[in-house]
C-alpha cells in the first residue's frame, strides 16, 4: 500500500473521500463494508459518508438461532 490506511475508517483518506463522493453522487442511504467496524470507525466513516454505516458483522445471520 502507498500510503498508510487510518485507524478511525479503515481506509486512506482519498479512498475515504472516493466513497463519500460516490455515495453523495449515487444518493445513498446505508454504505455496507464486508470488514468488521469498530463503533468509533463506524460513527466516523457516517459522518463522513452522510449515511448509516454498517458492517458484514451486523448483517451475519444466526443460523435460525433468534
Amino acid at each position: 500500500m502507498s500510503r498508510p490506511f487510518s485507524r478511525r475508517t479503515l481506509l486512506t483518506h482519498g479512498k475515504v473521500r472516493e466513497i463519500a463522493d460516490a455515495c453523495r453522487i449515487g444518493d445513498v442511504d446505508v454504505a455496507v463494508f464486508v470488514n468488521a467496524l469498530t463503533p468509533v470507525q463506524r460513527t466516523v466513516l457516517a459522518d463522513i459518508l452522510d449515511c448509516a454505516v454498517f458492517s458484514g458483522d451486523d448483517l451475519a445471520v444466526d443460523g435460525g438461532k433468534g
